[in-house]
């Protein structure tokens, strides 16, 4: 996007040195395909004279290109300079220094006003060298003391953190129309999943159900969901989820659908696996590439299309796709589709998402990097990755994914590829020192803002999700003492998020959760086997771990648990040292699950 009369120019060094050798600020502007404003503020509202395009303006855009270096970043492409630079929404408008310091920054900016910024920053930065120089050093020496997550010595988990986040989400919880927070009001369907863990795990307080309920009702039967095509909208501008944002995103198809599934399951509400199934329909439809088995990042804001009947929106183009296959959004896909088909008992699901993670995998992973690259372009060939390194979001969620897969189908390159990421994780990401894993590998040269490296909370929890999962997997202790430091390391900082810490809760439940294990015994050619495989995962899907052991391939790990292996297929179901009578059918592996779940 961005095809304006201003020369937009790439984050990376060469933009930055012109700046330099110039003397001239720079213009960040961090934008989105499927971002309405943004597109305002490029091309304008067609037919609306009160809303003309900012960078389409002839005047503005002589003015930025003759005293400004305009730098141009897609935010889900270089999720790491969003993180720094973002000015509260998009489009971001962020005027630096060369040094990649903040001057100044806003969001959305018309044309009459942005003729003013413009000479004002100009002004600025001309006549005030001096304090300009003094408050980024300021800022950088700030940055660079500023603390950062830590575990503290001799800190524990405990109950006592998801119980204070669920009684942040209780406070924050809209009784009239559900949800959490103000207008305008997102999904958070972490915190709706945090609320039925809960539940079910024993304190069965309608009250945490009724937040569920009403949230989860509200979101599919009022403007946030597409009651035409299926499938919901980024978030509500309104309260009562009347009037969206009009946008459609991969990320939150892949958190939702799951949320919905599981919310159907445990309150035997058909009414909310409805909306789920549609927006399946929608995302293979529109979203999903069957030839390259890969999945598109979005679809455009379009408030006109979506206000049209089945029939009229039959006779219009739809709006675009972000034709991107982003590899952590893809993982987080594939994980929903393989909790689609446990909940629906449809195997096409799972063979997608099968087809999906290894599609990802044979795009986006580096070899010489040991770590996946994060996105591909249209054409599902390898992006250029102009000087972006593997970040962690890819490689945890796809680890996590690919952890998923195996305990499904016991097809051991799931589990390889899981192991293959984890040199990376441990050697480039990880902070050996306060626990947790930053955003990004250290990087001396890196520019501004990037040179100081995040630990971003929610994807530390999914961290810490694939190390307890390998470990109850394997048996790996290492593995589980990386989880525990890594929650430890948010274990005061969680607050700061207050319930949208939510994701963070969830990892912490499953720390101090004991799982129930079900070891399936048997060839995996073996349809007998496969049914097994997939009763295990019917029903309540948070705290269990599926185990497929291969009668020849892991008969040391059998008999070391001791096992028997007469008859096989064969389910043993555990909690902690205590294995019921294996089961040999879907109907009895079930009964089984029920006595100890």
């Amino acid at each position: 996007m961005g095809e304006t009369p201003v020369q937009w120019r790439e984050w990376g060094e060469e933009a930055f040195r012109e700046a330099q050798e110039q003397d001239k600020p720079i213009l960040l502007s961090i934008s989105a395909t499927w971002c309405h404003w943004c597109h305002v503020m490029d091309r304008g509202i067609p037919g609306d004279p009160t809303h003309t395009g900012t960078y389409s303006d002839p005047e503005i855009a002589e003015l930025i290109n003759t005293y400004f270096i305009p730098i141009r970043v897609d935010t889900d492409r270089r999720p790491d300079i969003n993180a720094r630079y973002n000015m509260g929404g998009w489009p971001t408008t962020a005027f630096l220094t060369s040094d990649g310091e903040i001057l100044a920054g806003a969001t959305y900016i018309p044309p009459m006003q942005m003729r003013q910024v413009l000479l004002q920053v100009l002004q600025y930065y001309r006549s005030n060298r001096p304090e300009i120089q003094r408050r980024a050093q300021e800022i950088a020496r700030r940055r660079q003391e500023a603390t950062r997550p830590i575990a503290r010595p001799g800190a524990q988990l405990s109950w006592a953190i998801p119980m204070h986040l669920i009684g942040l989400i209780a406070r924050a919880y809209d009784p009239v129309y559900g949800g959490f927070g103000e207008a305008p009001k997102f999904p958070h369907p972490e915190a709706s999943l945090l609320l039925l863990v809960e539940y079910v795990r024993g304190r069965r307080d309608e009250r945490l159900t009724e937040m569920v309920r009403r949230t989860l009702h509200g979101m599919a039967s009022g403007g946030m969901y597409d009651h035409v095509e299926g499938g919901w909208f980024r978030y509500s501008t309104t309260r009562d989820w009347s009037l969206p944002h009009f946008e459609k995103m991969l990320e939150d198809h892949a958190r939702l659908i799951p949320l919905y599934l599981y919310a159907a399951e445990v309150l035997r509400d058909q009414g909310l696996q409805e909306p789920a199934v549609k927006a399946l329909g929608y995302v293979e439809r529109t979203l999903y590439d069957p030839e390259r088995g890969v999945f598109w990042g979005s679809q455009d804001a379009d408030e006109e299309y979506y206000a049209l009947s089945r029939r009229e929106r039959a006779q219009r183009p739809p709006p675009t796709l972000d034709r991107t296959a982003y590899a952590n959004w893809n993982s987080q896909m594939a994980l929903a589709l393989l909790v689609a088909a446990d909940l629906l008992g449809e195997p096409r699901w799972r063979e997608i998402a099968l087809r999906n993670l290894d599609a990802v995998w044979a795009l986006t992973f580096d070899a010489s990097a040991g770590a996946l690259i994060h996105y591909v372009d249209i054409h599902g060939e390898r992006a250029d990755a102009k000087g972006v390194p593997p970040l962690l979001g890819d490689q945890v969620h796809y680890a996590r994914a690919a952890l998923a897969a195996f305990q499904r189908t016991g097809e051991r390159r799931f589990i390889e590829r899981a192991l293959q990421l984890r040199p990376y994780l441990e050697s480039a990401l990880a902070d050996p020192e306060g626990g947790g894993f930053f955003d990004r590998p250290e990087d001396p040269r890196a520019i501004g803002a990037l040179r100081i490296r995040q630990k971003p909370m929610e994807e530390n929890a999914v961290a810490a999700e694939f190390y307890l999962a390998l470990h109850d997997l394997t048996g790996d202790r290492e593995a589980r003492k990386i989880a525990e430091r890594t929650l430890l390391a948010f274990e005061q900082d969680y607050v700061k998020y207050d319930f949208a810490a939510a994701p963070y809760g969830l990892a912490v439940y499953r720390a101090i959760t004991e799982p129930v294990r079900i070891h399936v015994i048997g060839l995996l050619t073996d349809p007998a086997t496969q049914r097994l495989l997939a009763a295990a995962w019917r029903g309540d899907l948070f705290h269990r771990v599926v185990a497929p052991m291969d009668p020849e391939r892991d008969a040391s790990a059998i008999r070391a648990q001791g096992f028997a292996t007469d008859g096989l297929p064969i389910a043993y179901v555990c909690l902690g040292d205590r294995c019921l009578a294996p089961a040999r059918t879907p109907e009895e592996l079930a009964e089984r699950i029920v006595t100890l779940a």
